[in-house]
């Protein structure tokens, strides 16, 4: 037992003694080597871009498009159900329940194009999006090669930066000069 604490005691001498010569070489080594960082909201400079804001217009146009569309599809489906259920007392049962069955097969069909629009529609707006996401990480590349950037970190994932370290205006501004419009069909 006296051994292991002869050991112990030794191993903190020893551990102290290290801390003190690594603490200065990890100071003179961080100030030598200097990291030229920026930071970058990502999220703002796809919401401020020119083609973000053209992409929405066009989802929104086509949604609005898409719901009336469908709004006077499934009037006319009500219609032909109250239609078909004041005939109901002077239609034969067989008659009826055919009728009702194809009212019903068509209200399925309405849902199920109204699931692919949706579909499409969203799928158009990821197509755009991807788009920006492109050129933003070209511009991004751009920027590293010719400021000399070392690191580039997203803003959403800091706490609390310098704003002169925020190049978020300057990538919003490169965006939209590269990027200002984007063509979904």
């Amino acid at each position: 037992m006296i051994i292991s604490r002869k050991i112990f005691a030794s191993l903190i001498i020893l551990l102290t003694l290290s801390i003190g010569v690594l603490v200065p070489a990890s100071e003179t080594f961080a100030q030598n080597t200097q990291l030229k960082i920026a930071v970058v909201d990502t999220q703002k400079v796809i919401q401020a871009s020119q083609a973000y804001k053209q992409v929405n217009q066009r989802v929104d146009e086509l949604r609005n498009q898409f719901q009336q569309e469908f709004k006077l599809k499934e009037q006319n489906l009500v219609t032909e159900n109250q239609k078909l259920v004041r005939q109901k007392s002077i239609l034969a049962p067989e008659v009826y329940a055919q009728k009702k069955a194809d009212i019903d097969q068509q209200a399925a069909i309405i849902r199920s194009q109204a699931k692919e629009r949706k579909n499409s529609i969203n799928q158009l707006r990821n197509t755009g999006l991807k788009q920006i996401q492109n050129q933003l990480g070209t511009i991004i590349d751009q920027m590293v090669a010719a400021n000399g950037f070392d690191l580039i970190i997203a803003k959403q994932s800091l706490v609390w930066t310098k704003p002169s370290l925020d190049i978020t205006d300057e990538v919003v501004q490169r965006l939209n000069t590269s990027l200002p419009a984007v063509t979904i069909q």
